[in-house]
């Protein structure tokens, strides 16, 4: 019998929460990061440090050898986007046995290829891979108010395996939906990170609550676009992956993409904005010139993410909002 009932890979705020999660269902469940110095403290501790404060549930254990996450019947990876393939072509080559899926909760599109995380990993890996999103902030689900997510795996799993690993996972606290919609649920988790540095532009400028609903409603509008055009489904967009994540993100303060958008419009350069969140990842950065590419490639005009790129590439706040409603007159 394995050890540990649950993998994690990554020990980010996110993974450290689902961790929790997890652990206060009863799950004896192993936490493990890149960086030996950093799990070790967590062990002593029982803190992340970017958790707020919220200690570690009792079945929560860092470890510093993944081999004692890859021993765990389920893996979940937790790792930053760009990081993942590289990170999980290490883990693999390590591990002795695998289950029969890989479930991700990272957002965002690799910048080089426009993959999704599924699309990079599934072939590396030559195993089913699904992913975990929706509207989450991590120190909530850390302290254990009710939350919600979709759970979206592949085809290749039949719906007998979907439906134990949503009961496996799911737990009083953390509600799961079950979805077929992979690459919706990835491309919904990505854009909406671009579409909340432009709602935190809209809001520090102050351009007013009207703005902001324009922004949201519009933005559901430019990812509904591209995950159809790319597959995916539309519902898909107005559920929880979607406009749940979208509302969550363009509007809580807890959002890294909107205070990074609300940092640009004080003045800030690029660089300097990444500096205020602390060594946290906005993964709008990134995302926004994959998911523009990756709209180019099917067709797909999406001018928010793209006053967004100009945005990032040193446009004024005032100009990207101007460009915005200059465009020409369309019908909704």
């Amino acid at each position: 019998m394995a050890e540990f009932e649950i993998g994690i890979f990554g020990a980010g705020v996110w993974g450290t929460a689902l961790a929790c999660a997890w652990a206060r269902a009863g799950n004896r469940v192993a936490l493990w990061g890149h960086t030996p110095e950093k799990m070790r403290e967590m062990a002593a501790t029982r803190l992340h440090p970017r958790l707020n404060g919220v200690p570690l549930t009792g079945g929560v254990h860092p470890v510093e050898d993944p081999m004692q996450a890859l021993g765990a019947p389920v893996w979940i990876s937790c790792l930053p986007v760009q990081a993942s393939a590289g990170a999980w072509r290490d883990l693999i080559a390590q591990a002795e046995t695998r289950p029969a899926l890989l479930l991700h909760s990272s957002k965002g599109l690799v910048t080089h290829t426009h993959q999704t995380v599924s699309q990079a990993l599934g072939p590396l890996l030559e195993m089913p891979v699904g992913t975990l999103s929706g509207p989450t902030f991590a120190d909530e689900v850390a302290k254990g108010l009710p939350a919600a997510l979709v759970l979206a795996v592949p085809d290749a799993i039949t719906d007998f395996q979907a439906m134990e690993v949503q009961r496996r996972l799911a737990t009083e606290r953390l509600r799961l939906y079950l979805s077929r919609d992979v690459v919706g649920a990835e491309l919904c988790g990505a854009l909406k990170n671009v579409l909340a540095i432009a709602a935190g532009l809209v809001e520090q400028l102050g351009l007013g609550h009207n703005a902001r609903a324009a922004l949201i409603t519009r933005g559901l509008a430019e990812m509904a676009r591209l995950v159809e055009a790319r597959g995916g489904r539309s519902e898909t967009v107005m559920g929880l992956a979607g406009m749940g994540d979208l509302l969550l993100t363009a509007t809580g303060p807890q959002s890294r993409n909107r205070r990074l958008g609300a940092a640009l419009a004080q003045g800030m350069t690029l660089d300097e904005a990444i500096a205020t969140l602390g060594g946290q990842v906005a993964e709008g950065v990134p995302t926004t010139r994959a998911a523009l590419d990756l709209g180019k490639e099917a067709g797909v005009d999406l001018p928010i993410t793209e006053a967004v790129a100009r945005l990032l590439d040193g446009d004024s706040p005032a100009s990207a909002v101007e460009r915005l409603m200059n465009r020409s007159l369309k019908s909704e």
